[in-house]
């Protein structure tokens, strides 16, 4: 098994890979071989989490490498002990070790068999058992509060089910206050509670209740609405971070700049053969079998060492058109952008591959987006065969979950629905815009359903079942 030295990992960066040893001072012992077996977590240069043996035993371990080591590794012990002096289960902390060849720390806690996260079972979990561990997770936010104990980045990842155990973990983002005020507490539950998206919205009252009961509070029927507020705030926060995201490089997405090209990849589709589509995607479209040669755009079905993908090239309608798009956001960039907004709002749309913009300098030129392929047949096809309610259902559905998230899509023809074996997906997306106001959503909104309507003018009975799914609340 390969030993490695701090500046080994920190040069292997994302390509660390597991079995290796590392050599830890121990306290008041001397040096021992801990085996790494699985990384959980990597932050390249920065941290690893891993399961880890040492002397027989197993351990979960966070190793702090780089600047700060021993700045993060202070912070992550403070906020482990802090949680535990408020009498909050949480794995308990074994040892701490240096590292040896280079300034590096490490943290050792007990390992937990058979532990699974909140987020892991939330996923699996019907109604009834989404109550049952939300009923078991809020008296422990209740009592982190009460004991001033604040998990900064606050999230459903922060806590482990053990059988009757529920643990929380992350000591990292731990802020300790003397006294947590109703504000900051309140702040805090809506924090956690926008990481379930609009799952839990209609139990928002109860679930408020039940913190309210455990800190001790007197109901108070306008703090709700504080909640609701709090909980928005959070949301666009969240979406802005995950939009960000995809356009730097990050685990989920490596990102290229250079002076003739930017260039942002999924790293499970950054395979050779991509990277060759990358570099000249105008001749894979070129073998490719084309669905679209407009003006606007030229979209092409391409076959890769990752399947088949979808290449749309946005195209430039002249000398004035090149000229004004060089200084402005590309579609293909918008495009990439709206399909990370959907996913983070869970409405079903393309699979994102890459996104590609040729540049000189600060300059864009033509952008290209490049998603899975999906197949099935667009909406328009319900107008010539027998409809499935379920295939009606799911466009409605996308329709009414884009406007309680203040999205407009800006073309809502059929073709621009593809029905695909996970139900309806919604295509086209260089037009669409998060509203916001409510009144420029509402109009926007109205323009939308009226568009939509006028696909099936041909087919009234269609139009009516539709108009009547979409008048439905």
């Amino acid at each position: 098994m390969n030993e490695l030295d701090v500046t080994e990992l920190i040069k292997a960066g994302r390509n660390l890979l597991a079995p290796f040893e590392l050599k830890v001072q121990l306290e008041n012992e001397d040096s021992a071989d801990l085996r790494i077996k699985e990384i959980l977590r990597l932050l390249p240069g920065r941290r690893i989490v891993a399961k880890a043996e040492l002397k027989g035993r197993r351990y979960l371990v966070k190793i702090f490498i780089g600047p700060g080591a021993r700045r993060y590794a202070n912070r992550e012990a403070r906020g482990v002990l802090a949680i535990e002096d408020a009498g909050v289960s949480t794995p308990f902390f074994e040892w701490r070790a240096r590292l040896q060849g280079g300034v590096g720390e490490v943290l050792a806690f007990e390992y937990i068999e058979d532990a699974t996260s909140l987020a892991d079972d939330w996923r699996e979990a019907d109604l009834q058992m989404k109550a049952e561990l939300m009923q078991r997770v809020i008296p422990v936010l209740a009592r982190l509060h009460e004991s001033g104990v604040l998990q900064d980045d606050i999230h459903p990842e922060n806590f482990l089910v053990k059988k009757d155990r529920m643990l929380t973990i992350d000591g990292g983002q731990v802020v300790q206050l003397r006294n947590l005020g109703h504000r900051r507490s309140l702040n805090n539950l809506a924090m956690f509670f926008a990481q379930f998206q609009n799952q839990i919205d209609n139990s928002l009252p109860q679930l408020l209740t039940l913190y309210e009961n455990a800190r001790g509070w007197t109901a108070n029927s306008e703090r709700i609405d504080k909640l609701r507020s709090y909980i928005g705030k959070h949301n666009a926060r969240r979406k802005k971070a995950y939009i960000d995201k995809a356009f730097r490089d990050c685990t989920r997405f490596s990102c290229r700049r250079s002076l003739r090209q930017f260039v942002v990849c999924e790293r499970e589709y950054d395979t050779p053969g991509m990277q060759k589509i990358i570099k000249n995607p105008g001749e894979a479209i070129s073998r490719g079998r084309f669905l679209k040669m407009g003006g606007s755009a030229t979209v092409a079905v391409v076959s890769s060492d990752v399947g088949s993908i979808v290449i749309k090239r946005y195209n430039n309608k002249g000398m004035f058109h090149r000229l004004t798009r060089m200084f402005r956001r590309s579609r293909a960039s918008v495009s990439w952008a709206n399909t990370l907004r959907l996913e983070f709002l869970g409405i079903n749309t393309l699979k994102p591959v890459a996104l590609i913009e040729e540049r000189f300098g600060p300059l864009r030129g033509r952008a290209y987006f490049i998603s899975r392929y999906l197949g099935g047949d667009d909406a328009s096809a319900l107008m010539e065969r027998p409809q499935l309610d379920t295939e009606v259902a799911s466009i409605v559905r996308i329709i009414n979950d884009l406007k309680a998230a203040g999205v407009s899509h800006g073309d809502l023809k059929s073709t621009n629905f593809l029905l695909t074996d996970e139900g309806a997906a919604i295509i086209d997306l260089d037009s669409m815009r998060d509203h916001a106001t409510s009144q420029c959503h509402r109009k926007a909104q109205i323009r939308d359903q009226e568009r939509f309507l006028r696909n099936w003018r041909t087919d009234p009975a269609l139009e009516k079942k539709f108009a009547d799914l979409l008048k439905s609340p």
